[in-house]
């Protein structure tokens, strides 16, 4: 708490001041007399103590919400005392911006009175943002005298990126032994039917096929193939971006991962990732809810750190990323170091697919059109074609996606084959 003479107190003061040294400088007894009252009475008032008794509590509606939302937030003053002028304040953080109401109040409480006022922020961009840091400015009932406050009472918001549906999703080449949507060649229990072939002891009375039974004069079960789920492993890049927040190429890569972990996720298979760039985290391949929550969390923290070191995939535990996993690169490809590291999972016989972010429709978004930019704009596109093009006759599949369209037509469009590469020089 900070108490501190307001601009009227420091007026009167100087006034008080000025009248006493005037009086002493010219032997005039009226001026004396006519200071002493207003020095006596600001001596009362710095003495008698001014801060008032109350009791201030914050409220936040959700601390878990998506990009674009809004949480309530409300602010209660209960008065113990007499509060003559109180006003307050709480500083927006970063990344919002105020959608309804005002995250400022003013006002006169009697004692026993309770008073609140709530507004509405509106999150732009993920991350992790505190609120519940609320400033308070009081003032005297003559307002000669004023103090300040800072309350502390932090909530911790957690702002996700938003996730776009998703139905066409690039199948994995490899599936693993549990249950899950992929129908797999072995024969087994499921719901595709595969062979059909004589009846054996211990086959079920389910599995007969009659019809087929009829037709041949014995019986016959129809086998059906297992359905099998996958583990996928997103990796995003890190290592640089371009664009202003919210709408980085790093931003639109991490709504692009959530979206796909989330869709993944939803075919009950198991989903990991890897952040590569000047630092390096993953998640271990996992499914259901709280995977999501891991994985989330995870995307939150995501930034571009500055480093002249490549990191090497070999410091990711096998358990995070198995060989038979598909891995889904997320970039984009504005840094050499990236494309190696994919070139090394590819050369290793990877299932790898790179997603790349468009940084040339990011880039003509910011820029003002004008016939120089444009004309930058499309030679950086023709250097950008050559290099996907390179990258796909080492036989990767590599598929462009510009942020201003959705995300479903670009994987719809990718067109997958067993890689045969051969390690890129």
């Amino acid at each position: 708490m900070t108490a501190r003479p307001t601009p009227l107190g420091l007026s009167l003061l100087t006034v008080a001041a000025w009248a006493l040294s005037l009086a002493v400088l010219s032997a005039r007894a009226e001026l004396f007399v006519a200071a002493l009252p207003l020095v006596l009475a600001l001596a009362a008032l710095v003495l008698r103590p001014s801060i008032p008794d109350y009791a201030l509590t914050h409220e936040v509606s959700t601390d878990r919400v998506f990009e674009g939302d809004t949480v309530t937030v409300t602010v209660s003053v209960a008065a113990r005392s007499a509060v003559p002028l109180m006003e307050l304040l709480e500083p927006l953080p970063h990344g919002s911006r105020l959608a309804s109401g005002r995250n400022r109040a003013v006002m006169a409480l009697s004692p026993g009175q309770t008073a609140s006022f709530r507004y509405e922020v509106r999150w732009t961009g993920r991350g992790m943002h505190d609120l519940g840091t609320v400033i308070v400015r009081g003032r005297d009932r003559w307002g000669v005298r004023g103090w300040e406050r800072r309350h502390v009472d932090l909530t911790r918001v957690r702002v996700y990126p938003r996730i776009a549906p998703l139905r066409s999703l690039p199948r994995p080449f490899h599936t693993q032994a549990s249950v899950g949507d992929y129908t797999s060649p072995a024969l087994g229990e499921g719901i595709e039917p595969g062979d059909i072939r004589q009846f054996t002891p211990g086959d079920r009375i389910r599995q007969v096929n009659w019809r087929a039974s009829l037709r041949l004069g014995s019986l016959y079960v129809t086998q059906r193939h297992r359905e099998r789920n996958a583990d996928v492993v997103l990796m995003l890049d890190t290592l640089a971006e371009v664009g202003v927040a919210p709408e980085t190429t790093l931003d639109l890569g991490v709504r692009a991962a959530a979206s796909l972990a989330t869709a993944y996720l939803a075919r009950k298979d198991r989903v990991g990732l890897i952040v590569y760039g000047g630092l390096m985290d993953w998640v271990r391949p996992g499914s259901g809810r709280a995977q999501y929550e891991r994985l989330a969390g995870t995307l939150l923290r995501a930034d571009v750190v500055f480093t002249y070191v490549a990191k090497d995939l070999a410091l990711v535990p096998p358990r995070v990323l198995s060989p038979h996993a598909l891995v889904i690169a997320v970039t984009p490809l504005l840094d050499q170091r990236f494309t190696k590291a994919a070139l090394d999972l590819a050369a290793r016989g990877f299932d790898l697919i790179i997603l790349v972010v468009s940084p040339v429709d990011v880039t003509r978004g910011m820029l003002a059109g004008s016939e120089t930019d444009l004309l930058a704009c499309r030679l950086w596109t023709l250097e950008r074609r050559a290099r996907l093009d390179g990258l796909r006759r080492h036989g990767l599949a590599v598929l462009e996606w510009n942020p201003a369209e959705p995300l479903e037509p670009a994987l719809a469009g990718l067109e997958r084959r067993r890689p045969r590469l051969a390690a890129a020089r």
